[in-house]
């Protein structure tokens, strides 16, 4: 019988996360069972059914500890909220780790009382996990993407030619990812004749999670002097095809706000050249003047000029482009991250005891 793994989650909508744990759970299901709990969303992307037991429950303790112990977990894979690692616990469940992604305004520092171990997803996030706990427990993994996948994609550019220039953002639409900077930035470039053919494209929706700020109506009203040169595609459910159809992808996040985005590793694996601030740990994937440009957050000014230098030079687009893409195939190729997943649940459910009547 397979070893039986819990991701819980606020939500398995469209996110980083979320995707990423779709992408594992499809590549380690022919050894472990995985359920997906959300908690705070019952929006699901009905995809996740295909790789997963998929269930949305009450954030409270008792209930995700019933199902825990109901479904009779084996190991259980928690993000941020301490409660989840409570829940584990009370249903008694063998193996019990934290997968942590940025600092996420402090909540990824949390206790780490019980928990078997933590993955970091940036070496940055390890050091800061090492003045909480023995380095034994840490691993540090990347996220990973499917480049035979991105190869065999098609690339989406909404009927724009190859002479005009796409400078693209995929991100769900928060207040922190501070698209408006993007937004003023494209504006300031076609105030000027010879950035005409420069448009934009913002792949996203707003967030599901309740309390979320809805930001959809206001960047398009903020967009709107771009007129026919915006395109606000919504919420889409595989990026990748418009991720393709960049020139240019950005990333104007806020401190506090990323640990590597996943939306980077995907354009950089399609071998297209990123602007980024450089906030949390994106100078960790992105090296600047080499895979792309990074720009201080918040500076409208810094972007404007990163995004007109690879406007104006088709040859710095394509070196850029290349060294990103070797970049991802060197660090962030799904099947090998996928195997250091797997070897990690293999060594705790082995060192833990995987089967559930080993709880009592």
């Amino acid at each position: 019988m397979k070893a039986r793994i819990a991701y819980l989650l606020q939500m398995f909508g469209v996110g980083g996360m979320p995707k990423w744990l779709y992408r594992l759970a499809g590549e380690l299901g022919d050894e472990f069972d995985f359920h997906f709990i959300a908690t705070h969303s019952d929006y699901v992307l009905p995809e996740y059914s295909k790789v997963a037991t998929v269930s949305v429950l009450p954030f409270r303790k008792l209930p995700l500890a019933w199902y825990l112990l109901r479904q009779r977990i084996d190991l259980a894979q928690i993000a941020n909220l301490r409660l989840y690692a409570d829940a584990a616990r009370l249903a008694r469940v063998p193996s019990v780790i934290e997968r942590v992604d940025g600092l996420r305004g402090g909540a990824a520092l949390g206790s780490k009382d019980g928990l078997d171990a933590v993955v970091a997803s940036t070496r940055g996030m390890a050091s800061y996990l090492e003045r909480m706990l023995p380095a034994s427990k840490i691993y540090t993994i990347y996220n990973g993407v499917d480049l035979a996948a991105f190869d065999a994609a098609p690339a989406e550019r909404f009927g724009l030619g190859p002479d005009k220039i796409i400078v693209g953002r995929t991100s769900r639409l928060g207040g922190g990812k501070n698209i408006s900077l993007l937004i003023a930035a494209v504006k300031q470039l076609r105030q000027q004749a010879k950035y005409a053919h420069v448009h934009l494209v913002v792949c996203g929706g707003d967030t599901t999670q309740p309390g979320a700020v809805p930001m959809l109506a206001r960047l398009r009203a903020e967009a709107e002097p771009l007129g026919d040169a915006v395109i606000f595609t919504g919420e889409v459910a595989d990026p990748m095809p418009i991720t393709k159809g960049f020139d240019i992808a950005t990333c104007t996040s806020l401190p506090n706000n990323e640990g590597i985005p996943n939306s980077l590793i995907e354009a950089m694996a399609a071998g297209k050249p990123v602007v980024a601030s450089a906030v949390d740990d994106i100078p960790e994937l992105v090296q600047d003047g080499v895979t792309g440009l990074l720009f201080e957050s918040g500076n409208a000014e810094q972007l404007t000029a990163a995004l007109a230098r690879l406007v104006d030079d088709a040859s710095l687009r394509a070196r850029m482009g290349a060294a990103g893409r070797e970049r991802i195939e060197q660090e962030f190729d799904l099947k090998q991250q996928a195997e250091q997943y797997r070897q990690l649940y293999r060594r705790l459910l082995q060192d833990n005891g995987r089967h559930w009547l080993n709880r009592f």
